[in-house]
């Protein structure tokens, strides 16, 4: 969203509404946490544009052998000015996410950020993944990149099409 100065702004993290991934219900991050302490996390965003960008971040929670669950937060904003713009976004909302949840579970469960950025340069999106790998692995998380992204490039983008 812009402001009235025209700039970038998007409501702070304890704002977001976490919903099912099926969009029925409004979902608690809180409480979706502690339902699955044990798990491993992966973190993804994607975003679509036309008119506008649809922006949405998936948490998935994955239980080894008894499969996962997913909440989504998905947000609405102007469109961006260009490619790496929109990555850098994405990648920081993921970070968001992951720098809320990891006070909140124990040291065992695992954070995997996945970035919908690709490892190969042919595409547009490759020759930014050192940056955007380089800001995640500083932050002291684990990052996947395309092809192995899918919270990104899978989940994140079957829901974040514009309508």
């Amino acid at each position: 969203m812009k402001n009235k100065n025209d700039q970038w702004s998007y409501p702070p993290f304890l704002e977001w509404k976490w919903k099912s991934y099926d969009n029925t219900r409004i979902v608690s991050i809180d409480e979706f946490l502690e339902k699955n302490r044990m798990a491993q996390f992966f973190i993804g965003t994607d975003s679509q544009s036309k008119k506008k960008c649809v922006m949405t971040t998936a948490l998935i929670a994955y239980h080894w052998g008894h499969g996962g669950t997913i909440i989504i937060h998905t947000q609405r904003l102007p469109l961006f000015m260009n490619l790496r713009q929109k990555l850098i976004a994405e990648a920081m909302r993921s970070l968001e996410t992951a720098w809320y949840i990891t006070p909140k579970i124990p040291d065992t469960s695992e954070i995997i950020i996945h970035l919908d950025v690709n490892s190969n340069l042919k595409w547009k999106s490759g020759k930014y993944r050192d940056e955007l790998v380089g800001m995640i692995v500083s932050q002291n998380f684990k990052c996947k990149c395309k092809p192995d992204a899918w919270g990104a490039s899978k989940v994140s983008d079957r829901k974040c099409r514009y309508k």
